[in-house]
């Protein structure tokens, strides 16, 4: 494995470990206050710990805004979609059962978008890939049952 390739998968595995963290405290919060407090909360700190962040590099590439496609800007939204699923999910069937239903959910999203290529390069669906998502489906039975 090349430096690259692992400094790749050390990146996505301390991303994975964020999202299974934020989802609990996500949990809690949504619990305790509600599914929008937990939003505001999320996107509010978020928004801060990025507006200072971007304010220390001059506003990095905010000038080129305008040059986004406009289905770009749904993230936002997106995203409230997301952390209010979680956070609804986690305090009701627990974090395993949350990130399973969450992974399986992407991966066939995944699957669609690769194999129309939907906003990415086109891969088809194969019998091995049908197979993985398969097995993820199994999978995510046994965890929620």
């Amino acid at each position: 494995m090349t430096a690259l390739l692992s400094f790749v998968v050390l990146v996505g595995l301390i991303g994975g470990i964020a999202v299974a963290v934020q989802a609990s405290f996500a949990g809690v919060i949504t619990e305790q206050l509600g599914v929008l407090e937990n939003a505001l909360i999320v996107f509010g700190g978020g928004f801060l710990v990025a507006l200072v962040l971007n304010m220390v590099n001059h506003g990095g590439k905010l000038r080129s805004l305008g040059s986004l496609p406009w289905y770009a800007f749904l993230a936002g939204p997106l995203g409230i979609v997301i952390i209010t699923a979680i956070g609804f999910t986690t305090s009701r069937i627990g974090l395993a059962g949350t990130l399973t239903l969450i992974i399986a959910s992407q991966l066939v999203v995944g699957v669609v978008f690769d194999h129309f290529g939907w906003l990415t390069q086109v891969r088809p669906l194969d019998p091995s890939r049908l197979l993985g998502v398969l097995l993820l489906f199994l999978g995510a039975w046994i965890v929620l049952k």
